[in-house]
């Protein structure tokens, strides 16, 4: 899959307004807790938040900010991944980017591939968690996990 692929040209992934292999609709929200939950938010106190924390972003935080912003106002559906060295401020900046696109009433799902991680982000989930996702544990399974 590449930057712009099209979906219905996979057929084996599911749409996000058609049933998937449980037969559960994504944009049904009064059977979709998951996305119930984020339509809770206070969006005045969200944008307050969101204004204060912008004039603290650097640079690149206020770029990445920006441009993931312009593709949600513009109504693309663009995906980003924010790479850069531990300690950069990207959990700092992906919450505040899903509070700003709270604050405006849409949905922002925070996934990461550990409970750890998880937890830091506001709202956060593991991806396995939010969208149903097969672990297959078997009894000789292990981790490899590599430094």
């Amino acid at each position: 899959m590449e930057f712009g692929d099209d979906l219905t040209k996979h057929p084996n992934m599911p749409l996000p307004n058609s049933p998937n292999n449980s037969g559960h609709q994504w944009l049904d929200l009064a059977n979709n807790p998951i996305l119930a939950s984020q339509l809770i938010y206070d969006h005045e106190e969200l944008q307050n938040r969101v204004d204060q924390n912008y004039q603290q972003f650097n640079h690149e935080q206020k770029t990445v900010y920006d441009t993931v912003m312009e593709s949600v106002n513009s109504g693309n559906s663009w995906m980003f991944f924010i790479h850069s060295a531990g300690g950069c401020g990207k959990t700092y900046l992906c919450n505040k980017i899903a509070a700003a696109v709270r604050a405006q009433g849409y949905i922002a799902l925070c996934v990461a591939s550990s409970e750890i991680a998880a937890l830091l982000f506001e709202g956060g989930r593991t991806a396995h968690s939010c969208f149903k996702i097969t672990i297959p544990v078997h009894e000789d399974s292990i981790a490899g996990i590599t430094q």
